[in-house]
């Protein structure tokens, strides 16, 4: 890895910015919006209140003019690449290539989402079979890829399962610099070597990078269906697997509403939350974040002040309180759908059990800051009746 994509790689860490594009995709392909870039800003100011504060005026009817301005400068097939940046652009090789001719009128980039896909349709998608080995390699990569490490193991079951392998000889062009793209490459076996400019001429065209074993290219095609940015050319004999764009918006989109519909299931249980209507359980649904804990995790301590809720989505938990000799017993268990902590949302009370996660466990949790930003006149009503309901679940933890 270049000291220049370190350091990119470094600040999309470091600012959790792949995870805010996975959500903000996520949160597009539920809800299909008339307008996706006032809905993404509207997104982040909801998200985000503090960190887009001086922002809160913004008309999310319409998109600000700076981001039309910004995406008309973005949208075309030509893009201007400086050394410095010739690595980062061809190794997703999704944006158009610079160019010398005589400026043309300007293609206007089609996002995935402009490809219409009824989340009601019943698409099939190929599943392609692979050797256990096989499995376990992809879903590797795909972790050690910035793109996908956010999503869950659902979807990142369903996407190793739906790449499909590609064979190459030395010299094979896998990608064309302008041609359009749909597929997102890693490479499994061999090298491919990266080319800007005309790869008919070893005078004009330049190798800025190699990918090998492990390596990726493509991320952007599953995105935009946009001209590539570069070449890449086998070197030697390579094995790929390849993941086309309809493919992943399938899987993101019906993973998505699935997952949406499953939370929904979990909040509408949790009693606390009774009077809160549709639309307000699934504003908390998607406010919700999985956690995961190994094996003897203490969730939250007796006695301590708590500021989460939590509910189980997978696997088991032990509660146990101090008896009145000192020691701590068990005095129920947890599995999943259960849900603890609800009361920590809103007050300051303190926790009544220990929580100790029993084998690995996947939690969803939300912290009361988060709940207060995102419920607004819903606290109300729930602090209204939340004497009432501590009262008569003396277990509350």
């Amino acid at each position: 890895m270049s000291s220049t994509q370190a350091e990119l790689y470094e600040y999309l860490k470091a600012n959790n910015l792949n995870a805010i594009f996975v959500s903000i995709v996520e949160a597009i392909l539920v809800e299909k919006p008339d307008n996706p870039i006032g809905f993404m800003t509207k997104f982040l100011l909801d998200k985000f209140p503090e960190e887009t504060k001086g922002f809160s005026n913004v008309n999310t009817s319409c998109p600000p003019k700076h981001l039309i301005l910004a995406a008309e400068s973005n949208d075309g097939d030509e893009l201007s690449v400086t050394e410095s940046d010739e690595e980062s652009v061809a190794t997703d090789a999704s944006v158009a290539p610079a160019s010398d001719e005589q400026p043309r009128r300007k293609k206007r980039r089609e996002s995935i989402f402009a490809e219409k896909i009824d989340d009601d349709a019943d698409i099939e998608l190929k599943h392609f079979e692979k050797s256990e080995v096989d499995s376990s390699r992809i879903l590797q990569m795909l972790t050690n890829n910035l793109f996908f490490s956010h999503l869950d193991s659902t979807q990142m079951d369903q996407v190793a399962s739906a790449m499909f392998p590609v064979e190459k000889q030395e010299g094979d062009i896998i990608i064309s610099q302008g041609d359009d793209g749909d597929n997102f490459y890693l490479v499994d076996e061999g090298a491919v070597d990266v080319f800007i400019g005309n790869i008919g001429s070893i005078e004009d065209a330049k190798c800025v990078k190699t990918c090998e074993k492990g390596d990726s290219f493509g991320e952007l095609a599953i995105m935009y269906n946009a001209p590539r940015a570069a070449s890449c050319i086998a070197k030697g004999e390579v094995r790929l697997w390849a993941l086309d764009r309809v493919a992943f918006k399938v899987i993101l989109m019906k993973t998505t509403k699935h997952q949406r519909d499953t939370y929904r299931g979990f909040l509408q249980s949790v009693q606390v939350f009774s009077e809160a209507t549709e639309y307000e359980i699934l504003t908390i649904a998607d406010a919700l974040v999985e956690e995961k804990h190994a094996d003897g995790t203490i969730l939250c301590n007796e006695g301590d002040m708590g500021d989460k809720f939590y509910i189980i989505k997978d696997g088991s938990a032990v509660v146990s309180k101090i008896a009145p000799d000192g020691e701590s017993r068990e005095v129920m268990k947890l599995s999943t759908g259960n849900y603890f902590g609800e009361i920590a949302l809103l007050t300051t009370k303190q926790r009544q059990a220990t929580v100790t996660s029993h084998g690995e466990l996947k939690c969803l949790s939300m912290e009361r800051r988060t709940f207060n930003r995102v419920m607004g006149p819903l606290q109300d009503i729930l602090t209204r009746n939340i004497e009432r309901y501590i009262n008569n679940n003396t277990n509350g933890i």
